[in-house]
């Protein structure tokens, strides 16, 4: 776990806006090991440390061989793998299949490094604000409700993923870890929504805004940097959907959407969405609710942990041929109408708009709606280390979430408009009662095209046929509860009152 622990403090920042130049100096600084008894918690600047490191850990979990994209889009997803046995194994949801990839990705010990800093962190930063007289109460209110978001955004993160986990409320040593049962998915998510809340209540907007300065340092080193009030409410409304509690998210989902550009953010062009400086990029934070940025001008650009690694190939860099890709005919299905900015054939000339691939015409199309080399801007296939942010939420994402609960408390008129924000957007024809789908799945639909490489269609499928029912084999894995993963024998080895997924046994 050490390699997890020590991250330059911008690789800790959550989705940075370069026009700021002054955070740069703040983000030189290093990361302290927020687990370690060496932080003494004696001033605001072990504070800072170790709230920045909670956030160094969640990148680092997030990140770990290309985690994040592999459980939310490849098992019965849109992308295939073209020669890798350990990817096929996944997308057909063989998940004890014997690889070392399997043994990485089904062993859940890095989230826990992040839920036992948050949890060390909410423990211990009281003590500062006795000790140092500079550390001031809106300084503890607003460290100690990052650390809550940040501690239930794992358990929600995990608990999609294995489902049933110990809960954790307290931090812990690793011998007082290893002996815990596991508490349901219901208790996961009611924890994770009730830590939300506290969290919601004192986080604000954004930081630094007027003469309250936050650590000093003014408004432009903060924003974007960090969960803020409007992430917690956006989580708030996946954790509650994930739950089926559909009109607790009708209130959060709500709340997101009336209040968005509070903190600055706005829907994404198609130029923003697939542009090398866009979105993805460090240069470009608006539109971002919750995204983990790696810089190459700070060092943290690397060549694995990003899905360029997986997508991306000749001409783009220098491989041969992507490790993941999208095939023809899917699409084709999927991108039926000419104007699609994200891709498009014109029924007269033939001719492509492909936003979204390069190398069309070719044997394998590449998957090319996020292709950060270096910082952005680098066309030169030689530099095939990426910075591309792990943009976990944004604007389009949270739009279509909403119009997905609107949909299912019958609020048709009101899912219609916001789905059709989306698709006009992308300059497709609006949904209207006479369209071929019904408007759920209309809606998953255009989730399916906006969303792709951002980690959700997993996801979006396991909610779709939970409502549903349209795939059978993804119905029968629901009631089985082979929609999660298996855990990890060595986790199994160390904690004796821990079961294996019952579907894996």
């Amino acid at each position: 776990m050490k390699r997890l622990i020590r991250y330059t403090l911008l690789s800790v920042m959550v989705s940075t806006a370069v026009v700021f130049t002054s955070c740069e100096k703040q983000l030189d600084q290093k990361a302290a090991d927020v687990a370690s008894e060496q932080l003494q918690w004696q001033s605001i600047s072990d504070t800072k440390a170790g709230l920045m490191g909670i956030y160094g850990l969640m990148r680092a979990a997030l990140y770990e061989e290309n985690g994040h994209w592999i459980y939310g889009d490849l098992r019965a997803g849109d992308f295939h793998s073209y020669t890798r046995a350990d990817l096929d194994a996944i997308h057909e949801h063989d998940l004890k299949a014997s690889y070392p990839l399997m043994k990485t990705l089904t062993n859940w010990r890095r989230f826990y490094a992040v839920i036992n800093a948050a949890s060390l962190f909410i423990e211990r930063a009281p003590e500062v604000l006795e000790k140092d007289k500079r550390y001031t109460e809106i300084n503890l209110k607003w460290d100690v409700a990052q650390a809550r978001a940040i501690r239930a955004f794992m358990y929600f993160y995990m608990t999609r993923i294995w489902g049933d986990l110990p809960l954790l409320r307290s931090s812990f040593d690793n011998g007082e870890f290893l002996e815990r049962p596991k508490n349901s998915v219901a208790t996961i998510l009611d924890y994770a929504e009730s830590e939300l809340l506290k969290a919601a209540e004192d986080l604000p907007y954004v930081y630094s805004l007027g003469t309250q300065e936050y650590y000093n340092e003014g408004f432009g080193v903060w924003y974007g940097a960090l969960f803020n009030k409007i992430t917690a409410y956006s989580l708030l409304s996946h954790v509650a959907v994930w739950g089926q509690r559909y009109i607790q998210a009708d209130a959060y989902s709500k709340f997101v959407l009336d209040n968005y550009a509070r903190i600055g953010v706005s829907y994404s062009s198609i130029d923003v969405l697939t542009g090398s400086n866009g979105i993805f990029s460090q240069q470009y934070a608006y539109g971002r609710i919750l995204g983990i940025v790696a810089p190459f001008s700070l060092s943290e650009a690397t060549v694995t942990g990003h899905i360029e690694d997986l997508t991306l190939a000749e001409p783009l860099v220098y491989k041969k041929h992507p490790a993941l890709y999208v095939p023809k005919d899917t699409i084709i299905s999927l991108f039926p109408e000419p104007n699609d900015t994200r891709f498009g054939i014109d029924t007269i000339s033939g001719l492509t708009r492909t936003n979204y691939f390069t190398n069309y015409s070719g044997e394998v199309p590449i998957f090319s709606k996020i292709k950060v080399l270096r910082d952005g801007g680098v066309s030169n296939p030689s530099y095939a280390v990426y910075g591309s942010t792990l943009l976990f939420t944004r604007l389009e994402e949270m739009t279509l979430l909403r119009a997905e609960i609107l949909a299912v408390l019958k609020q048709d008129a009101e899912a219609t408009r916001l789905l059709n924000v989306v698709k006009t957007g992308r300059k497709m024809k609006g949904y209207t009662d006479a369209s071929s789908e019904d408007l759920l799945t209309a809606i998953f639909q255009e989730r399916r095209r906006e969303l792709m490489g951002e980690g959700w269609r997993w996801y979006d499928l396991v909610r779709y046929n939970r409502l549903r029912g349209a795939d059978p084999k993804i119905k029968e894995m629901i009631e089985k509860e082979g929609i999660y993963w298996p855990i990890a024998q060595e986790v199994l080895n160390n904690n004796k009152k821990l079961e294996q997924n019952a579907f894996w046994k």
